[in-house]
C-alpha cells in the first residue's frame, strides 16, 4: 500500500501534478491533480487528445468546453464528474480558477 496526500500544483509549477503512475500487465493508470488559472485556454491552441480514457472530478472552478468550430459544447462546474473516451478531442477556456482530480487509464 502506498498513501499520498492530494496536493495541487503551485501557481509557478506545471499545471499537472502526477501523484501515481502504475503499469501492470497490459494497462496503465495515472492519477493526479490539475490547477488551472482563470483566463487560461487549455491547450493554448487547437485541441488535445489523450491516448487513455479519462475520468476527472471538478473539485472547484468552472471551464467552458469548446467544439471544434469554436462554439460552446458545455460547462464543467464544481462537483461535476467527466468521462472522456481515448482520443476524444478537448479544449476549453478556464472561467474560474479550477482544481481537478484526474485518472487516466490506458492499455
Amino acid at each position: 500500500m502506498e498513501i499520498k496526500k492530494i496536493i495541487y500544483p503551485l501557481p509557478n509549477e506545471h499545471y499537472n501534478k502526477q501523484l501515481f503512475y502504475i503499469e501492470n500487465e497490459g494497462f496503465s493508470i495515472q492519477f493526479g491533480t490539475v490547477f488551472l488559472k482563470k483566463g487560461m485556454r487549455i491547450p493554448e491552441k487547437g485541441f488535445s487528445k489523450n491516448p487513455e480514457l479519462e475520468l476527472s472530478i471538478i473539485q472547484e472552478g468552472k471551464i467552458e468546453m469548446l467544439n471544434k468550430d469554436g462554439s460552446v459544447k458545455g460547462y464543467l462546474n464544481t462537483g461535476d464528474v467527466v468521462y472522456l473516451k481515448a482520443l476524444e478531442s478537448q479544449a476549453g477556456n478556464v472561467i474560474e480558477d479550477t482544481k481537478i482530480i484526474y485518472t487516466l487509464i490506458g492499455n
